[in-house]
């Protein structure tokens, strides 16, 4: 007698309309299922009032094996807000521009069809989730989770002077004339802020980021050394303050984008994220929590889309709250596969180079 056959694992797929070819979507998918032997995928459609969420919520009812979401980062943080704290993992198929948790997750890119082959995968990964609760200008309260950074400055600026026409033209290249134009006008902002509920400490910034992983558009380090596991959100502060400390944080945002380590230990270490840096210009420290207030308004971000004008924050990491399909913990040998990463991290730093150059002399006597 022929044993009854097991049922096929099958996927959930909520995808964005408006950023894939579902038709197209749709035969990449079966053509994987049948591969695989996957039974056909559940589909919602994101919308105007669901970004997301609340379309995987209901596709959670029919007990699939995975949830992938299918369009930019905006989906991507959508759904894995559902997934939290729940054994379905996530998977991803990037499309867009910036794809910062793909990039952190170390999912192909560039390949659709090998995005989805990691989805359907059975290589799991547990990561962690940040959380953030925003006290807008206006008095609106935005409760959120973030997957890869939230903060204000360079990050939000970039984010907030890139236009939509720039980046669909220029792709990630869209975003470099943006963080150079953040630099050239150095907005400093006055805060208060406490880790883990310390003391606060008070002082002035030109940026703040909060992050449970450190990578920026084209995989651009913004953050040394931040891991979407250990636990923990990276808290980094630029304070430049006239030419030496333009020099000083300058330099540290470009030697984290370069193949070649400082020779020096201290040095390296701030490159690289080893180590705390506490310097009177670039500040990187590691906490489970932290909470902030601002003396004005500041453009604000939240995993690369533009929220509004903060006045306070309160931040937190969920470990181990989410679990995703495909990714790998080796991120350089994905960063050889996408062929992409260094070139344009390169490209990066040579135009930041140039733009050090143009807005201060060096600095007379050791820096």
């Amino acid at each position: 007698m022929t044993p009854p056959a097991l049922p096929r694992p099958r996927a959930a797929i909520v995808y964005n309309p408006t950023k894939v070819d579902v038709r197209r979507l749709r035969s990449l998918v079966e053509s994987v299922e049948a591969e695989l032997s996957w039974g056909p995928s559940f589909w919602a459609a994101t919308t105007v009032d669901d970004a997301g969420e609340g379309q995987a919520l209901r596709l959670l009812q029919a007990s699939p094996d995975v949830v992938i979401a299918a369009g930019g980062d905006g989906t991507v943080s959508a759904v894995a807000q559902a997934l939290r704290h729940q054994q379905v993992p996530l998977g991803i198929l990037p499309v867009g521009t910036t794809n910062l948790f793909a990039r952190a997750l170390g999912l192909p890119l560039g390949s659709p069809r090998r995005a989805l082959l990691a989805a359907f995968s059975d290589e799991l990964r547990t990561v962690d989730v940040g959380r953030v609760d925003a006290l807008l200008q206006g008095g609106e309260t935005v409760s959120a989770a973030f997957l890869v950074m939230t903060g204000m400055g360079v990050d939000a600026q970039m984010v907030a002077n890139t236009s939509s026409r720039g980046k669909s033209a220029f792709g990630w290249v869209g975003y470099i004339a943006a963080i150079v134009q953040s630099f050239t006008r150095n907005r400093q902002f006055g805060l208060s802020y406490t880790l883990d509920g310390g003391r606060a400490a008070v002082g002035t910034a030109h940026t703040l980021v909060i992050g449970n992983a450190g990578v920026l558009p084209a995989g651009i380090r913004m953050i040394p050394g931040a891991l979407i596991d250990d636990g923990e959100l990276d808290v980094v502060l630029l304070r430049p303050r006239g030419a030496r400390g333009w020099h000083a944080a300058i330099g540290w945002f470009v030697r984290t984008n370069t193949a070649a380590l400082p020779r020096r230990a201290d040095a390296r270490a701030a490159a690289t994220g080893a180590e705390p840096v506490m310097g009177e210009f670039v500040q990187h420290s590691r906490a489970a929590s932290v909470s902030v207030s601002v003396d004005a308004p500041q453009d604000f971000e939240i995993d690369g889309e533009y929220v509004g004008r903060a006045v306070s924050l309160e931040a937190w990491i969920e470990a181990e709250a989410l679990t995703v399909r495909g990714s790998v913990a080796d991120l350089r040998s994905v960063a050889r596969r996408n062929g992409e990463i260094a070139s344009r991290s390169q490209l990066l730093t040579e135009m930041l180079v140039t733009a050090w150059r143009r807005l201060v002399p060096p600095p007379h006597g050791p820096a």
